[in-house]
């Protein structure tokens, strides 16, 4: 989660905070009414967990964390805000853990119940009762939904009333009912069996194009850092601002004559005499080893494109197109005037993964 600097590499992240709050102001356009779960799981997904949270500090409602150990080391980075903890806990351990450090806590299975239930705690603690709606990953299922509630609301240790969840399985899919059909079923379960509590429903897809899941609470993650989560398009699109933007430098230039075949496998060959460079980024960085040929990059600021395979170390990029280049230029790969969705067509990939798979070689700034 912490990124230590590297004299001897040239591969950095450059991190927008203005971007990134740009980017929250227009999800809060969106849902005017709800309060904000900033999700930062998977070290902000990618971007760096605590700078994030510094940069979005009290303007959101809480962070959103997968695991307790995410949740911990943002306390002891010194962020005050509220942390949800979206796994919840798995033993008592970790439940007195949550208690001593005030953070929320989801609850999606009865041990997690069983444990609440024996275990004397400090204070209240704020749950976020999951109820699976159709996603069938984590939370109680319809026909369990009331026997969860009703041991919940028996517990001195749980604030009342609770808060209640659910996670969508296909709201990037607009031509799919299936975000339709999961409010339906969480509204029918709070009628039929008189739940209270607040509700915490729409993603970032959902936040876009689903008016109907626009509850008490939501919980933004991909477009907080200017990316879509559709499958075409990019967030410029959607008026976002890309948080990353990365970079490295051209380390090796070379003149090829038509025919050679480069990097390993020469499964690149010169159509014609051509001038070519070498950049200081590969897969020990995260910059994905499956990377076709054609995939877009910056060189000063113009656009061409990586060639053959992508090794551990370094890329090799097409510069016919690229006057005046000299070692030790810049060299974008996504972000800032590079969308990093167009990179990732490139890939197999999505942004998700393009952004969290990067190493701890790699320097943030």
């Amino acid at each position: 989660m912490g990124r230590a600097l590297n004299m001897n590499h040239s591969t950095v992240v450059h991190i927008d905070i203005d971007a990134l709050q740009h980017n929250l102001r227009l999800i809060k356009s969106d849902v005017p009414k709800s309060k904000i779960i900033a999700m930062i799981k998977r070290d902000a997904y990618g971007h760096g967990m605590v700078k994030i949270a510094q940069g979005l500090g009290s303007d959101v409602d809480a962070f959103g964390v997968v695991f307790l150990q995410e949740a911990l080391h943002l306390h002891n980075a010194g962020i005050k805000e509220p942390i949800l903890v979206l796994s919840g806990f798995l033993d008592k351990e970790e439940l007195l853990a949550i208690d001593k450090y005030n953070f929320y806590c989801s609850v999606h299975n009865f041990a997690q119940i069983e444990i609440l239930e024996t275990t004397k705690l400090s204070k209240p603690l704020q749950v976020w009762l999951k109820i699976d709606t159709g996603m069938h990953r984590l939370g109680f299922g319809p026909n369990q939904v009331q026997e969860a509630y009703q041991r919940l609301m028996r517990i001195d240790s749980v604030q009342k009333p609770l808060k209640l969840m659910t996670h969508f399985a296909d709201a990037d899919n607009l031509q799919s009912n299936k975000t339709i059909q999961q409010m339906d079923c969480l509204q029918t379960l709070i009628k039929e069996l008189g739940l209270e509590g607040e509700r915490c429903t729409a993603n970032s897809a959902a936040i876009l194009k689903w008016p109907v899941t626009h509850t008490e609470w939501a919980r933004p993650g991909i477009t907080l850092y200017g990316a879509t989560p559709f499958a075409t398009g990019t967030g410029l699109d959607l008026g976002l601002k890309p948080v990353m933007t990365l970079t490295s430098r051209i380390i090796a230039i070379h003149d090829l004559a038509k025919d050679e075949k480069i990097g390993y496998g020469g499964i690149f060959t010169c159509p014609e005499n051509m001038r070519t460079g070498i950049v200081a980024i590969g897969y020990g960085d995260g910059y994905p080893r499956n990377t076709k040929t054609g995939a877009p990059v910056l060189v000063n600021g113009m656009r061409t494109q990586v060639i053959g395979r992508v090794a551990m170390d370094m890329i090799c990029v097409d510069l016919r197109l690229v006057p005046d280049v000299k070692i030790g230029d810049n060299v974008v790969l996504w972000g800032k005037g590079l969308p990093a969705e167009e990179v990732a067509a490139f890939t197999g990939e999505n942004v998700y993964e393009l952004f969290s798979r990067l190493t701890s070689r790699v320097y943030y700034i």
